[in-house]
């Protein structure tokens, strides 16, 4: 991979802006190694008592209790988009959560969901957001020295009025360089030193 990473470095192909990608990285917090139910416990417990988080620019950023859903990006089986995310909050609230009513979620967003704050107080970088499909302004991204993907992005979005919007954690997942690369528009609104 080292190889890999010079050679693009070396030959200009990686935009200056996005050069951070390729870096060694930071150590990563620790992994969440709970199930479901026993992170949404923790979710609440821990991460959302923290919110608003105030990110590197010197804004707050907001994440709510129905936001989780959209953080392990879980899809229900037979309801699909039409389940609200407040459902599932409803069945982990009342213990009537059964996982066989949701499709299997990638494994790496709940081993990394509490990584967010970190990554929104001291992320490498944040751009506007490119993505196609995910619906956010803004991605923060976070290059971490481990294996496997090694980039962290936290997306979020301005909701509300146009004069007053309040920014909000949309969703967030471990890419790699060049995938996330293709999620970056334009240059950094910030970029750390």
């Amino acid at each position: 991979m080292t190889d890999l990473r010079t050679a693009l470095l070396n030959a200009n192909v990686t935009p200056p802006e996005h050069r951070f990608l390729y870096a060694k990285g930071r150590k990563h917090p620790p992994y969440n190694e709970l199930g479901v139910m026993d992170t949404y416990v923790r979710f609440k417990a821990d991460f959302l008592p923290q919110c608003p988080f105030t990110d590197c620019l010197d804004r707050q950023i907001r994440i709510e209790e129905t936001h989780f859903r959209k953080m392990l990006n879980m899809k229900h089986r037979t309801l699909g988009e039409k389940a609200r995310a407040y459902m599932l909050v409803e069945e982990l609230e009342a213990g009537t959560f059964d996982p066989s009513h949701y499709h299997p979620f990638e494994k790496d967003r709940i081993r990394t969901m509490f990584w967010i704050a970190e990554i929104l107080q001291d992320p490498d970088a944040v751009f506007k957001s490119n993505h196609k499909t995910v619906k956010a302004d803004e991605v923060f991204a976070k290059v971490y020295d481990k294996t496997g993907s090694t980039i962290k992005l936290v997306f979020t979005a301005a909701f509300g009025p146009r004069f007053n919007p309040r920014q909000e954690i949309v969703t967030s997942y471990l890419t790699d360089p060049l995938s996330a690369s293709k999620c970056f528009k334009g240059k950094p609104l910030y970029l750390r030193k």
